[in-house]
């Protein structure tokens, strides 16, 4: 650890990364969907 994190710092970005995960995986599943959708026309 270089230095230490603020609380509301630290907070923050985690919140930054849960927000990023859920956004990745929304795009992930509606790109699997639509393979599973238009792939079998």
């Amino acid at each position: 650890m270089a230095k230490e994190i603020p609380r509301e710092e630290e907070q923050r970005g985690t919140g930054k990364v849960i927000m990023w995960g859920a956004v990745i995986s929304a795009v992930l599943f509606v790109g699997l969907m639509a393979i599973f959708v238009l792939g079998p026309i």
